[in-house]
């Protein structure tokens, strides 16, 4: 009998059952998880004394409970009669009430995203329009960097969630080609070199490195979003390099790795910094903007296109990011060139 109360407790679900009376003979370890409510509170009482909603429930249904914040939630039932005349209650958490607290968090994180650049911007645009007479050409020139600054910050944010947004819906197109990996790491080069100065960026690339499989956009915005965190992460002036090379053990696979010497991620936060949202607490990040979401949806487009994202870090010492992507073949035909067929 306690083994088989062992078995009943590693279930991934709660589960209720009573006599024939209605009286409570188990009440597993994921009903107290569940519902805050102790087994030895319960045992032996009526289920429709701890709740006449769910002694009322026919096969299938839902209760709504409330915990200790006033907040309620809803759990799925599903209930049998055992040949003994026992009844069987199994619960789970709604799917949709987590898909309804999902959506929620969401909405309220994004909105605070928002409000942080918006905020800025008004508060300028106030001050140049209720004192501009008053401040001087430089302090004008600041107020619109600022401005300009914070506008492009918001750009990004939408375009993030856009992203996302794509990501989550199954709408992300990918149009896979040919592309020099070369050629695309000098044009994010480019594009950064006036945010952080082309002297921090280094590339080590071998010569006869093959070409990588992948869209050009998202290959373009993978790459963007890891040298941009490994520039803005690492102290002013430190290096960051980007290197790549052809997997030893398998041919097909290509290696890029961006490798930074900045303020490093903690051991404990390793397996949740490419989860939505996720940042780093910590005075060495508090003064870095972000908003949580350039690696996930970095993993996001990695995979899309049938690659791998992992990262090994030491706290204070520096990060390496390495995305693995399928490598062109050397007399591989692209799909509609001359010669292929499917």
């Amino acid at each position: 009998m306690l083994a088989e109360r062992e078995i009943l407790d590693c279930l991934p679900f709660g589960l209720i059952v009573t006599d024939r009376e209605g009286r409570i003979l188990l009440w597993n370890d994921a009903m107290e998880s569940l519902t805050g409510t102790k087994a030895a509170d319960v045992q032996g009482g009526w289920i429709q004394c701890w709740s006449a909603e769910l002694a009322e429930i026919g096969t299938q249904g839902h209760i709504f409970l409330r915990n200790g914040e006033e907040q309620s939630f809803s759990l799925s039932v599903r209930t049998a009669v055992s040949r003994k005349g026992h009844r069987v209650w199994v619960v789970i958490p709604d799917s949709r009430q987590e898909l309804d607290q999902a959506q929620t968090d969401f909405v309220s994180t994004v909105s605070h995203e928002l409000r942080t650049p918006l905020t800025s911007i008004k508060g300028f645009v106030d001050t140049l329009l209720r004192s501009g007479s008053q401040l001087s050409e430089a302090q004008h020139r600041r107020f619109l960097r600022i401005i300009k600054n914070q506008a492009d910050r918001l750009t990004r944010l939408v375009e993030d969630i856009l992203t996302v947004s794509r990501i989550q819906s199954g709408r992300l197109k990918n149009l896979p080609q040919r592309l020099d990996l070369g050629e695309m790491i000098d044009r994010v080069f480019e594009n950064l070199a006036q945010k952080y100065g082309a002297e921090r960026m280094r590339r080590e690339l071998p010569g006869a490195l093959p070409e990588v499989w992948a869209d050009q956009d998202r290959l373009e915005q993978i790459l963007t979003n890891l040298i941009d965190n490994a520039l803005k992460y690492s102290e002013h002036g430190a290096p960051v390099c980007v290197s790549a090379d052809l997997d030893p053990e398998d041919r097909n696979v290509l290696w890029i790795a961006v490798h930074d010497l900045g303020i490093g991620i903690p051991e404990e936060n390793l397996d949740q910094i490419f989860n939505r949202f996720s940042r780093i607490d910590s005075p060495l990040t508090r003064e870095r903007e972000g908003t949580g979401l350039g690696l996930y949806i970095t993993k996001s487009l990695v995979e899309s296109l049938g690659g791998t994202i992992h990262v090994e870090s030491r706290y204070g010492m520096g990060s390496t990011f390495t995305v693995s992507l399928p490598a062109v073949q050397a007399g591989a035909i692209e799909p509609g060139e001359e010669g292929w067929h499917a």
